[in-house]
């Protein structure tokens, strides 16, 4: 049922366009009117229909709400962490190293999409989608984020051992597909000249994420979710040069420079 919703969700967004259908309202409202006749007396001239228009989407709005879904989503991952720890009796230090990696990458995760990205979605520019089109790429990237909460909250119950090998592979499939999504979010978008700087930021990410999957089975989870923490600071500090920074670009701790994020983002 859940599949089937979400098909339903994702073909509307793609097959219906503002055209078609205020030309189906439209044709609608005129057959409807044609079933019966005009007020009034006999013979009366019938009033010209309404004309209709679209709704306006306010996209500071839209963008507030689905970046409160995204924290909602982080949230429950925050909560699947501390549940799991909670069952614990012996803390000792990979409990701790798992545990403190689990929130790390949370909160990483919530600064890509909330303040480096839009509506949720990691290094997305303001207005540079439509608003259909932004909320299938949110629904996406929330998707893998969900599949992530769950599978911390795994990492952390197995913070001695390997992860099991379904649980192991949704983590890694998860921060590969977020990941993933930020490149879609700003390839395209992105100016020629920065292009090389986005595959740079974004594609080592992803292929670390996937290539992490088979042999990761034999790591320790503490040690996968270190390095998942490693790929989203990356993704946050990068630079890719040593001279100069754009008027718009922003400092990390006053020294690191962040040179692109303001203008894909």
């Amino acid at each position: 049922m859940w599949a089937l919703g979400i098909a339903v969700d994702i073909v509307t967004l793609l097959v219906s366009t503002r055209d078609r259908t205020l030309r189906r309202m439209a044709e609608g409202m005129a057959a409807r009117r044609g079933d019966r006749p005009p007020p009034g007396p006999p013979h009366a001239a019938a009033p010209s229909p309404p004309r209709l228009s679209e709704s306006r989407v306010d996209t500071a709005h839209m963008g507030e709400r689905l970046g409160l879904y995204v924290i909602i989503v982080l949230g429950e991952g925050v909560i699947q962490v501390i549940d799991a720890a909670s069952e614990r009796d012996d803390w000792d230090l990979p409990l701790a190293a798992t545990g403190l990696g689990a929130s790390g990458l949370l909160a990483g995760v919530c600064t890509l999409s909330l303040l480096y990205g839009t509506n949720g979605i990691p290094h997305l520019r303001k207005d540079a989608l439509a608003p259909p089109l932004a909320m299938l790429l949110h629904a996406v990237t929330t998707g893998f984020l969900v599949a992530l909460a769950t599978a911390l909250g795994s990492a952390v119950a197995h913070f001695h051992d390997v992860l099991p090998k379904g649980q192991h592979w949704l983590l890694c499939g998860a921060m590969a597909g977020y990941f993933a999504a930020g490149v879609v979010a700003a390839l395209p978008l992105a100016e020629r000249a920065d292009r090389v700087w986005v595959l740079g930021w974004g594609l080592p990410c992803v292929a670390v994420a996937v290539a992490l999957a088979p042999p990761g089975v034999r790591l320790a989870a503490w040690a996968t979710t270190g390095i998942l923490v490693a790929l989203v600071g990356w993704q946050i500090l990068y630079d890719p040069g040593r001279a100069g920074m754009s008027p718009s670009g922003r400092w990390w701790g006053g020294r690191i420079r962040i040179r692109r994020t303001a203008r894909i983002g």
